[in-house]
């Protein structure tokens, strides 16, 4: 997104600052409003916290999974920034523009795939241990 007009820009830099940080919420809150899948993630996010506290993990693995967690979302953001753009410049179908949809949710889905084989090898040793 372009800065405002220099009439209606903050000036300074913590003004400007505070500004891309409030437009960048918008644009969380504004994809979690519109996309279902953003709230799954949001769901998978809160167990895995969860989980994390129940079974004691290392700072190293909650980093990790914090570091998946993250890059999930936000491929999920910038999926949905795509999908918004696509369909506001070129609302009929078109098969080149779905293929790219395609491609962008299939980034997410690699990205998922990824974090839960994490999320497997750093949950499964603990919840043994709980059994045994």
């Amino acid at each position: 997104m372009q800065d405002a007009p220099s009439s209606t820009r903050p000036n300074g830099l913590i003004p400007r600052w505070k500004r891309r940080f409030a437009d960048a919420m918008h644009g969380i809150a504004t994809a979690a409003r519109d996309q279902e899948s953003l709230w799954i993630h949001f769901a998978f996010t809160l167990a895995v916290v969860v989980l994390c506290v129940f079974l004691r993990v290392d700072a190293w693995q909650w980093c990790v999974l914090a570091i998946c967690v993250a890059f999930v979302i936000s491929l999920e953001l910038v999926n949905s920034a795509i999908e918004r753009l696509v369909k506001t410049l070129h609302p009929e179908h078109d098969a080149g523009l779905a293929e790219t949809l395609h491609m962008a949710a299939g980034a997410v889905l690699v990205a998922a795939i990824g974090s839960t084989v994490v999320g497997l090898t750093v949950f499964i040793p603990p919840i043994v241990r709980l059994f045994n």
